[in-house]
């Protein structure tokens, strides 16, 4: 039986996010399936350029790239045994057809004619390698933790089977992202350095790299053997390195280049004015988060972190980001992850309550406290250093300094991984393929990013994770989000739309995705 999931994550996110959706999707004026202007029948050839915001952090290896600017890239190098169509529905990859034999076991049968970009044919073998590299513990992958597999065999010359170690209901969303399920040449990856692998690439996507020149552009070429014909339409893609936000809406309007992301949704209404430009707010489901090292210093007292939650006016913090209503209350999942949920300012300690802050510390035998918070430094995130400037004058005044040390985001994401830092530190979440996630990223047991010892959150953790009804898997999650707020593990000043897009009326077939990842790139043109 072929098991192509109805179940979506993206169509959930666009029609089940109710009311809060269509504030902010009404409130910024786009929406996450906004399509270019460009309509009509694709047309072949054309170089698309991208202005890109900042370079790779970790390079190009997809099973260890965990940052943005990584993955977009990378998705259009490598691809998994499955995929994600337009509406975000787990559809075929590399595999032409896959079933589930038990509750442990998977079989994927491989398709005919894909080859790598050095030209050799895709085996079983190469899939076998690929995800046991993945569960290898010395790649030190950031997604093995969201794997349960316990073995994977080649069945015949076409068919491959994955064993389980227990029964995981998000398995087939996270082979469909071509980083974690990235399948890798055994041959080529085996034969080059892990510096080398991260700075080159052999996939069997839509595109190939031609050339990274550090600091100016990343080069890419249609890949002419890709599987999935006529695709991809363009002959190249181009990404430009422009970090600065206003230089690169300029470049987009002097046609310099044809599409961009930016942070700042203060440029939205000013794009949507601007006439040849499509602009598409999204996606909308980032939670803004600042973990706490509850194991030492300060934050090790409950009545600590909850006194800094109290002290801070979040509504304010909204008011000085800009972008209209693209921002709200949001716990660690954001409210519009099909398994998130809104906060209201009645919730435990989401409501700004000064007195009762000041009297925690008190009880806490620290009326006068001082704090680390790390967080990224790049322009884009001017609106977010605005909002933790006032938080910082929120604080004062209960008697907690804050400190913020500001450092470019690039390296913010290994400082996380490695859980190198002493009080707290700020990222902004995009959609995961599985709510797990982002969990993971911050308490996994045993990870050096996690700064909380609780058995009983690892256990709700894990129940969550293995829970095949969705509808329950629904209920424990919003559980454990409310938990881990009232427990101050980790506080969410506010949930904004992450990013915005915009490109101009020549880009045709284009659609924002909902991982913010460009998987669309494939079918893209550009009108003569």
């Amino acid at each position: 039986m072929i098991m192509n999931h109805g179940y979506t994550r993206r169509t959930t996110l666009a029609l089940g996010g109710g009311t809060l959706a269509a504030a902010l999707l009404s409130g910024c004026g786009g929406t996450a399936t906004t399509a270019g202007k460009s309509n009509g029948k694709p047309v072949s050839g054309g170089s698309l350029t991208i202005g890109l915001d900042a370079e790779p952090t970790t390079g190009f290896d997809p099973q260890v790239a965990q940052a943005y600017n990584d993955q977009q890239i990378i998705s259009q190098f490598y691809e998994g045994l499955l995929s994600l169509d337009d509406k975000g529905q787990v559809q075929p990859g590399l595999a032409k057809s896959y079933r589930q034999v038990d509750a442990t076991t998977h079989r994927f049968t491989l398709r005919d004619g894909v080859t790598f970009h050095d030209g050799s044919k895709l085996t079983t073998d190469d899939v076998v390698f690929s995800l046991e590299r993945l569960m290898d513990p010395t790649i030190k992958s950031p997604f093995t933790q969201q794997y349960k597999i316990k073995k994977v065999t080649a069945v015949d010359a076409t068919t491959v089977e994955v064993k389980l170690s227990a029964p995981q209901p998000s398995l087939y969303h996270f082979l469909a992202r071509p980083w974690s399920g990235a399948i890798m040449s055994k041959n080529w990856t085996t034969a080059h350095t892990e510096d080398q692998i991260k700075t080159a690439e052999n996939g069997t996507g839509p595109f190939k790299l031609t050339k990274w020149t550090k600091g100016v552009s990343i080069q890419l070429a249609a890949h002419t053997g890709y599987w999935q014909k006529p695709k991809p339409y363009l002959s190249s893609v181009t990404y430009r390195l422009i970090p600065d936000e206003t230089s690169r809406v300029a470049s987009l309007r002097s046609g310099a280049v044809q599409l961009m992301a930016f942070r700042d949704l203060r440029l939205v209404d000013d794009l949507k004015k601007t006439a040849g430009i499509t602009e598409a707010n999204g996606p909308l489901v980032s939670s803004v988060w600042i973990n706490m090292n509850t194991l030492s210093g300060p934050l090790a007292d409950k009545r600590v972190r909850q006194a800094f939650n109290l002290a801070v006016d979040r509504q304010a913090l909204i008011k000085t980001l800009g972008g209209g209503d693209s921002a709200t209350l949001g716990y660690v999942i954001p409210p519009q992850d099909p398994y998130g949920t809104t906060p209201t300012s009645a919730d435990s300690v989401y409501g700004q309550n000064q007195a009762k802050a000041r009297e925690l510390l008190r009880a806490a035998g620290q009326t006068k406290v001082s704090l680390e918070l790390v967080a990224p430094s790049d322009p884009a995130y001017g609106p977010d250093i605005s909002a933790m400037e006032l938080m910082k004058a929120q604080l004062a005044q209960v008697g907690i300094t804050l400190n913020l040390k500001l450092i470019p985001f690039a390296t913010v994401v290994p400082r996380v991984l490695s859980g190198d830092y002493s009080n707290m530190i700020m990222m902004t979440s995009v959609l995961n393929a599985d709510p797990s996630q982002y969990l993971s990223l911050w308490f996994a047991k045993g990870s050096p990013a996690t700064k909380i010892k609780d058995q009983h959150l690892w256990d709700r953790m894990a129940a969550a994770a293995a829970e095949s009804d969705d509808g329950k898997r629904v209920t424990l999650y919003h559980q454990l989000a409310q938990y881990i707020a009232d427990q101050c593990y980790l506080m969410v000043p506010y949930a904004k739309a992450v990013r915005g897009e915009a490109w101009t009326d020549k880009v045709g077939g284009y659609r924002p995705d909902a991982t913010a990842t460009r998987l669309e790139l494939k079918s893209t043109w550009l009108a003569s």
